[in-house]
């Protein structure tokens, strides 16, 4: 069975989140599912989820259903932002932002690119998006100011951020 993958996580910005591999593991812990995996975007389709299957043991509707309802159940509990802000101008600032996430409490998964792009996976019972936008904010300050300290003085476009949300 083949199920493109927007179609069953729908917040997941690419085939590399770890909710991903959640839901391949969860799947494939089903009876009856011998084998879960991915096929790469391309060409301009999505990502496919490929489950393989006994139908003597596992009914393909029902196998359906359980993948969707396993991929709302994720969509539920995991939320997903990405930000792109000024204040982040270099790889090893980069780490030390994704360090500071790292530490509050309800996310999950950072991802900091010196390229200014940062993508946060949070528990959505633990924290809300807008109180992740106060945090980074917080966290965008201590990092120039950390930078400034430790090596050359960002200028002041780099100083203010911008933030883009998705």
């Amino acid at each position: 069975m083949q199920i493109d993958l927007p179609d069953v996580l729908p917040d997941v910005p690419d085939s590399e989140d770890p909710c991903v591999r959640r839901l391949l593991a969860s799947v494939g812990r089903r009876e009856g599912v011998l084998r879960t995996h991915l096929i790469a975007a391309a060409a301009g389709e999505p990502a496919t989820l490929c489950v393989h299957f006994d139908p003597e043991e596992i009914d393909r509707s029902h196998l359906r259903e359980v993948i969707l309802t396993t991929g709302a159940r994720l969509c539920e509990q995991i939320g997903h932002a990405t930000w792109t802000t000024a204040s982040i101008s270099n790889a090893p600032q980069a780490e030390k932002v994704a360090e500071m996430l790292e530490q509050v409490p309800g996310v999950v998964a950072v991802k900091v690119e010196p390229d200014r792009r940062i993508q946060i996976e949070y528990d959505r019972g633990r924290i809300e998006k807008s109180e992740l936008r106060g945090v980074l904010a917080l966290v965008g300050r201590a990092s120039v100011r950390m930078y400034e300290r430790a090596g050359p003085v960002a200028n002041t476009a780099t100083r203010e951020g911008t933030e883009t949300y998705s």
